[in-house]
């Protein structure tokens, strides 16, 4: 049946007219679980680890790794045999918790992005503790055989994935009485102040008011949930304000594109100051990304400045590289794709009703965007569907951000790339080098001053 009065956008509105219509259509059937579900959450003081969160963690992924480190004597309390460390992240985490793990003689297994060999051995060998991510949360069954006791180092960001993942114990077949579902929950403190990335991280996950939530369910939301991105950037500007036991209020700009043309002298300031955007692709081209990361965390400005002057000169482009990536999505539905320093987010904003997009800057115009150096992201191994990079090629260590998408595509999964063609100075190099990390060339073309290349992840290359 064809409803055409209903809505694709993911708005409260349309949701609230799909409910009414499973309920008018149809029926819904929820078996109460017999499972016996207990939920441990175990406080862990964080609060000599917070000079170092504030310096070097800089990203999700990076602040995670550092308070895995303090997770891990809590997490080795609580195994036993046949017990399940799930991990939300896994890059710089993984190997930490098998480190810590094997230490205690104990036999580990994975089932993660890049690897799930050890998903037989431990429903039927002699894997004793199975290091899993979200690879393991759907399709997946059998571990209720053998499995009743799930630690969770980083939880899922949403409901609907903490319920997928819990379902997998959770389920006909489970042979125990009891499911226990541990959380080491990190915390610190500053002069009575306290913090604590993972106590919002739970809230926001026992806030059931997910989309699928409002349509399924028809439960309203009550209020705003924040976003990854809003959650970190509310966790580091609290930590800046933390130095040698002073509160100090941190006043960063706020994040504008174009910047102002009213104040003559303001645009010669910043014409002076940065140059043309010749000049500025030139620094940021012969600069290090992490470099450049750290200079522009420091005095976004120069972001906004450098976008700006992005915006005046595609005017003039007979071809834009981010339409063109638009135009080939809105053929397709249902990626999961990351756009490599993403700029204005011009993708996510097009067609975040058909995609899952995940967005990477070196600064967040908006709340859907994650701060980060692209060759670091939060994004787990063999995840994405689509890795775009629209110009996004700048830097000396350009080639890691290709590892990157690499790293965090499935098989099969497709680079994309559109880039200034005088960039790449070695065209046939440039490619073996596509080829050297597992990918098959499927379209390499000039069109109008840029390299237009789309490629497919055809083989896993230990990188």
């Amino acid at each position: 049946m064809e409803r055409e009065d209903l809505g694709e956008r993911a708005t409260l509105n349309n949701c609230m007219r799909l409910h009414q219509a499973f309920v008018t259509l149809g029926i819904r059937s929820r078996v109460k679980p017999r499972l016996e579900i207990e939920r441990i959450n175990i406080p862990v003081d964080c609060t000599h680890l917070v000079d170092e969160i504030r310096e070097n963690g800089t990203s999700v992924l990076k602040m995670e790794q550092i308070l895995t480190s303090a997770r891990i004597p809590a997490i080795l309390e609580q195994l036993k045999p046949k017990t399940i460390v799930y991990s939300h992240y896994v890059q710089g985490i993984v190997e930490q918790l098998q480190t810590a793990i094997e230490a205690q003689g104990l036999r580990v297994g994975f089932h993660i992005g890049g690897d799930k060999s050890g998903h037989d051995e431990f429903i039927n060998g002699s894997v004793d503790i199975l290091i899993a991510s979200s690879a393991m949360a759907v399709g997946v069954d059998g571990f209720q055989r053998v499995c009743n006791r799930l630690i969770i180092n980083i939880p899922p960001w949403t409901s609907a994935e903490m319920e997928q993942l819990e379902g997998r114990l959770n389920r006909q077949g489970q042979v125990h009485r009891k499911l226990s579902i541990i959380i080491p929950c990190t915390y610190g403190l500053d002069n009575g102040d306290r913090w604590s990335w993972d106590e919002g991280r739970l809230a926001r996950l026992q806030n059931k008011q997910t989309i699928a939530d409002a349509a399924v369910d028809g439960v309203m939301p009550e209020g705003q949930l924040r976003t990854e991105a809003q959650a970190f950037r509310d966790l580091r500007r609290w930590l800046e304000r933390l130095e040698t036991g002073e509160q100090k209020t941190v006043v960063r700009p706020k994040i504008k594109v174009p910047l102002p043309d009213i104040d003559p002298a303001d645009i010669q300031r910043r014409q002076t100051q940065y140059g043309d955007f010749n000049r500025m692709n030139a620094r940021w081209n012969n600069s290090y990304s992490h470099t450049t990361y750290q200079r522009l965390q420091q005095n976004p400005e120069e972001w906004m400045q450098y976008h700006t002057l992005y915006q005046e000169a595609r005017k003039n482009w007979t071809v834009i590289p981010y339409q063109e990536a638009i135009k080939w999505l809105e053929k397709r539905s249902g990626l999961i794709v990351a756009d490599f320093g993403c700029g204005e987010a011009l993708i996510a904003k097009a067609l975040s009703d058909k995609h899952t997009i995940h967005s990477f800057d070196f600064i967040a115009i908006n709340d859907s965007v994650v701060e980060c150096d692209i060759a670091n992201v939060p994004l787990e191994d063999a995840y994405l569907d689509v890795a775009m990079f629209n110009l996004a090629l700048i830097g000396k260590n350009h080639i890691d951000y290709l590892r990157e998408a690499a790293r965090t595509l499935k098989l099969d999964g497709q680079l994309w790339i559109y880039e200034v063609s005088s960039h790449i100075k070695d065209m046939p190099q440039f490619l073996r080098q596509l080829e050297s990390l597992g990918f098959r060339i499927i379209e390499s073309s000039e069109v109008f001053k840029f390299r237009y290349i789309r490629a497919i992840k055809s083989e896993i290359v230990t990188i």
